[in-house]
């Protein structure tokens, strides 16, 4: 159940870095509305893919586990009357 509230928490603090990171680009940007906006946008998408690379990685370490605990369930059962 940790691992939950760990990854959670991760893509908890992901979601507002990025979204701390947007404000500050915006209050601190010295180019005009149309830039800031490009910006905004290509940082958007750097987030949307960041989550979804992390979204797959958290996806595989669980079908990892998932066989690592079925190997494992399938021994001590073959091994016990």
């Amino acid at each position: 159940m940790s691992g939950r509230n760990d990854c959670g928490s991760f893509m908890g603090g992901l979601l507002m870095g990025g979204i701390v990171g947007a404000l500050a680009a915006l209050v601190l940007a010295p180019q005009s509305g149309e830039e800031t906006r490009k910006l905004l946008k290509d940082k958007a998408f750097e987030l949307g893919k960041e989550i979804s690379d992390q979204t797959e990685t958290i996806k595989e370490k669980g079908r990892e586990l998932l066989t690592q605990d079925g190997i494992e369930i399938e021994e001590s059962t073959d091994t016990n009357p």
